[in-house]
């Protein structure tokens, strides 16, 4: 039960909502297909017994007729089957794209993104988004589609199976049982001791799954870790210690694997020999009825195709029992992972919004609780910039993305200036793509050309100007230097009305340094800059600084 309420959390943002009324519909539609898949399998079999009796009777003209008639029945199961196929793919389509989206929004939204890293976020979320969501929806639908058409096909052969079956007397031990619909009786038997086996069989199937799909996602993001450090590891010649990092998380999904192949290896012994059994089983069920020929040989084919509908369709939690245990282990990922979105967005910081930024009594706190910065009182006005001082290690930077609204642990209150925030790191980020879009970032629409040139050519960048449409890995490409001169072309396309400086020269010389963010104050004159940096030359721009130092054993603001 724990199990379905977690699915029902996933899937109600969809099918509860208005975007999920063209699912409803589609759903409908894949249901009459199946539906009309059960019809025609019944109609075949009704046929079955007709071609039978009539092959009995060399009836040559009339065996003809049916093999057109049997033909006719093929194509439309065909048309049928391929457009449950199609309509399916479509609802699957719908439904990922909604949750994909309802995802993403949760993980970005009140920056979640980052606050899950600092509360012990599930494991590789990428992989939660990417993979679980598609599997979710996949194995979803899959496996709801089949048991709709495997129920119609239980109401629909039932009937068929008991008249067929008529009233049997057996006889054991002296006692006498009478039963009507004695092969319904027989299929259901048959059925339940393979799904109780089935069930003991694999039910370690789910953890297995679960560790798998975590397995699996932690070696490729450790792939890409290589990837992406990969100029760091060629410095430190550390190819061999990372072949051996890698090696051992290969090893961890090699011996999941062969846990799998273990248990999968006793589940098939049983389920195959199950399923090749099942089409063997109505005959020997039949055969005393065929033999006293109260059944033609058309009625027994009638007998075999009916049971084996009844038992195969009884048979749905077995055959599909690899595919539950992956998605349980889908639908367990997935709840932990938005179950951890919805503890994020509890602990939102909100930002005052006020004339001039002002910090009152604000405390700064490792996750832990304990205090790191003490009592900030600060303010600066509109234009003005504030440098903060201090030894490294003292919790400036800790302390800019407090104001930033990224750090959720503090106390007190502080309030930013009207507009826009912007918050520059020691180390961009630079994503993968066109350089005009990397440029304007975090903006959605691109200024136009020379607007760009202009900002390239302010932070001393103007050989990049030809190739603004150019895509490329620009923070392999750039050097250090270039990256922080590109991130400050950035803020001056941004025009923040407010902006924080985390070292964001430091890879730079000094004279360059200065120059750059003397640029910057021609450009954005009304924007006020709180800064982090340890250059000389740099922290002579600032009108006023604020030393960080320890004052009775704990850090706190005095002024310069």
């Amino acid at each position: 039960m724990r199990l379905l309420r977690v699915f029902l959390a996933l899937a109600r943002p969809f099918w509860w909502s208005r975007a999920g009324w063209p699912g409803w519909l589609l759903l409908a539609a894949v249901f009459a297909m199946g539906m009309g898949i059960v019809q025609v399998n019944v109609h075949i079999n009704a046929w079955s017994k007709t071609f039978y009796d009539t092959l009995a009777t060399f009836d040559g003209a009339a065996l003809l007729d049916l093999m057109g008639e049997y033909a006719l029945a093929i194509v439309v199961l065909i048309l049928v089957v391929v457009s449950k196929d199609w309509l399916t793919k479509a609802l699957i389509l719908r439904w990922r794209q909604h949750l994909n989206d309802h995802l993403l929004e949760a993980w970005f939204a009140d920056r979640s993104y980052y606050r899950l890293g600092l509360e012990g976020e599930p494991d590789h979320p990428d992989q939660r988004i990417a993979e679980d969501a598609r599997l979710l929806a996949e194995s979803s639908v899959g496996l709801l589609v089949s048991f709709f058409i495997n129920t119609l096909q239980i109401g629909a052969f039932v009937g068929v199976l008991w008249g067929l079956s008529g009233t049997q007397t057996f006889s054991l031990g002296g006692y006498s049982l009478t039963l009507d619909g004695y092969l319904v009786w027989a299929a259901v038997l048959y059925t339940l001791i393979g799904t109780l086996l089935t069930h003991w069989l694999g039910r370690p199937l789910h953890g297995l799954n679960y560790e798998r799909q975590r397995h699996e996602a932690a070696f490729r993001a450790d792939l890409l870790r290589k990837r992406d450090h990969a100029e760091q590891i060629a410095l430190y010649a550390g190819e061999a210690a990372e072949r051996q990092g890698l090696g051992e998380r290969f090893a961890a999904i090699a011996g999941n694997w062969r846990a799998l192949m273990h248990r999968e290896f006793n589940l098939g012994l049983f389920t195959v020999g199950y399923s090749r059994f099942s089409n063997i089983v109505p005959v020997f069920v039949a055969l005393p009825a065929f033999l006293a020929k109260t059944i033609t040989l058309g009625g027994l084919m009638q007998i075999r195709t009916a049971f084996g509908a009844v038992q195969g369709s009884l048979s749905w939690f077995i055959s599909a029992y690899r595919e539950l245990a992956a998605w349980s282990a889908t639908v367990e990922r997935l709840g932990q992972f938005q179950q951890a979105l919805e503890r994020s967005h509890r602990t939102r910081v909100e930002i005052r919004r006020g004339e001039i930024f002002a910090t009152c009594a604000l405390d700064v706190l490792k996750p832990s609780g304990e205090v790191l910065l003490h009592r900030l009182n600060l303010h600066a006005a509109p234009g003005e910039w504030l440098l903060l001082a201090g030894a490294s290690g003292l919790g400036k930077s800790t302390l800019l993305r407090t104001l930033g609204g990224l750090w959720p642990y503090y106390s007190g209150d502080w309030q930013l200036p009207a507009g826009r925030c912007l918050l520059l790191p020691q180390r961009p980020y630079l994503a993968g793509g066109r350089l005009d879009r990397v440029l304007a970032y975090p903006g959605l629409e691109v200024p136009d050309e020379a607007t760009l040139r202009v900002a390239l050519a302010v932070v001393g960048l103007e050989r990049l100007g030809d190739g603004l449409a150019r895509e490329a890995e620009w923070s392999r490409e750039l050097s250090g230097g270039e990256q922080q001169r590109l991130s400050l072309a950035r803020a001056l396309l941004w025009r923040p009305d407010t902006l924080f400086l985390d070292e964001a020269t430091n890879q730079l010389e000094e004279q360059a340094a200065r120059g750059l963010l003397q640029c910057l104050r021609e450009w954005l004159p009304t924007c006020t800059v709180i800064a982090v940096s340890h250059q000389p030359g740099v922290q002579t721009l600032f009108a006023r600084r604020v030393e960080l130092s320890m004052v009775a054993g704990r850090l706190a603001a005095v002024p310069a």
